[in-house]
């Protein structure tokens, strides 16, 4: 006798919330013979027991997916070829009753279903537009198969039923899961690379009680090929799901490797700079090292574990790095390879005639004007007259210069890992004719157009 069993492994967790207003994945493992013709259904059903969504598939390894979709980022051809691995991964978002009329069927939510000789894939739909309560447009605009709109799910528990049917009709197996939908207290935005990085920011979030989003939401695609090199999915839909778990939560942003394509700046922090509370301390409070990275100087003489501290300045000079000639603006290489010591203390610090010096700190988010944060259609927003450059005012005593010297700061772990928006590494060298001066430096924070903030930080620089 043939055994067979659902999994459901996402939504996890044994009451998993569901933010209101967005749609969710329903992803499992299947154990027994799968064969070609049977029926996997998922349903969803309110606390009345009453049917209120559903999607099915009776093909195994349904390879009907809309690959030229125009709103598809995916690998480059030369990595997937016809987009074939694509189809045996399966991307249920896109699959579509008849590829020679893919429009005709692409916004029906009741095939958006996918499985495999030992899994399933399906998309849960809330709401189907603005217009019907969703945070952003999708792009998609999912219907029912009579093409009637969705008006978001209301809040409140929830059952998810898979079943697996044979060609018969007969049932062979079910798997219960209850859910919440509710609208989401406390997030974090926060980066998970390098792999340092990420042990510090899991357990810190663990010890603080700060939930971090783990399952995958619909349109973003994974790294099926196993190497992630950028984004990949139906990007603007995955972004009206991101977006509803920040509609009325109070946010902490770890301030670290804030890649200005990434979606944590250019839609999560944009979209709670639109609403105003990036300058509301009750709803938006930023964190950051102290020295700038989880840990520097391993077996090394300025060997330290970074300290995690609200950032409640505007701007902190994490420290100063005594570097070689190697060592390029705005670059930062992890391996620490150019660094041939570290100054902590930034209040002062001495170098000598011939030494370059690197200057690494970070700019805490400052709320920008509404006007100057623009929503677009791939539900990132275009950000005007942000930060953009430390002035620095340099005084030797005998002159005062002034430089500007942008930010954008790039880290190095192995290859490029990213730029950060709000971090810098400066670069200064000290000549021989400076041997005995004494160099102090003013940093103010300014965006294209002027100064952003009043805080200025101070340092000085001795030369022997």
């Amino acid at each position: 006798m043939n055994a067979y069993e659902i999994v459901i492994d996402n939504p996890s967790g044994g009451l998993p919330l569901i933010d209101q207003g967005r749609d969710f994945n329903v992803w499992g493992r299947l154990k027994g013979q799968i064969d070609d013709d049977m029926r996997l259904s998922v349903g969803l059903f309110d606390e009345k027991g009453q049917l209120r969504r559903k999607v099915s598939s009776c093909r195994k390894k349904d390879k009907s997916l809309f690959t030229d979709f125009a709103g598809l980022t995916s690998y480059e051809e030369s990595l997937d070829p016809h987009k074939e691995k694509l189809k045996d991964f399966g991307f249920p978002e896109l699959l579509v009753k008849d590829l020679n009329d893919p429009y005709a069927s692409l916004s029906d939510a009741t095939i958006k279903c996918f499985y495999d000789d030992d899994s399933f894939k399906a998309v849960i739909v809330s709401g189907t537009d603005r217009s019907h309560g969703r945070i952003f447009d999708t792009g998609m605009d999912l219907t029912d198969e009579n093409g009637h709109p969705y008006t978001c799910l209301e809040k409140g528990n929830y059952v998810i039923r898979v079943s697996l049917h044979d060609g018969q009709g007969k049932l062979c197996a079910e798997c219960e899961k209850p859910i919440r939908i509710d609208v989401r207290k406390e997030v974090v935005i926060v980066r998970f690379n390098p792999a340092k990085h990420k042990e510090r920011m899991i357990a810190w979030c663990k010890r603080n009680g700060l939930t971090v989003i783990n399952d995958t939401l619909p349109g973003y695609l994974e790294a099926y090929l196993g190497t992630w090199y950028y984004h990949m999915g139906v990007l603007p839909y995955y972004r009206s799901n991101d977006i509803a778990v920040y509609q009325d939560a109070k946010v902490s942003m770890f301030v670290y490797l804030c890649d200005p394509t990434s979606t944590s700046y250019a839609t999560e922090l944009a979209y709670l700079q639109k609403k105003g509370q990036v300058g509301n301390e009750d709803l938006f409070k930023a964190y950051r090292y102290d020295i700038g990275e989880a840990y520097l100087g391993q077996g090394k003489s300025y060997a330290r574990i970074g300290k995690i501290e609200e950032f409640h300045e505007d701007l902190h000079l994490y420290r100063i790095d005594l570097v070689n000639e190697k060592t390029k603006e705005n670059v930062f290489d992890l391996s620490e390879k150019d660094i041939r010591d570290v100054f902590y203390d930034t209040e002062h610090f001495i170098v000598r005639a011939g030494d370059t010096a690197a200057f690494c700190g970070v700019v805490r988010p400052l709320q920008l004007r509404s006007e100057d944060v623009v929503l677009k259609k791939d539900n990132t927003y275009t950000l005007s007259h942000e930060v953009k450059y430390i002035r620095y005012l340099i005084d030797d005593g005998e002159t005062l210069r002034e430089r500007k010297k942008e930010l954008l700061m790039e880290r190095i772990d192995g290859s490029s890992i990213g730029t950060s928006v709000y971090e810098f590494y400066h670069i200064f060298e000290f000549k021989e004719e400076d041997r005995g001066k004494r160099f102090k430096f003013s940093l103010e924070i300014w965006s294209d157009r002027e100064r952003m903030s009043a805080q200025i930080v101070k340092t000085e620089a001795e030369v022997l």
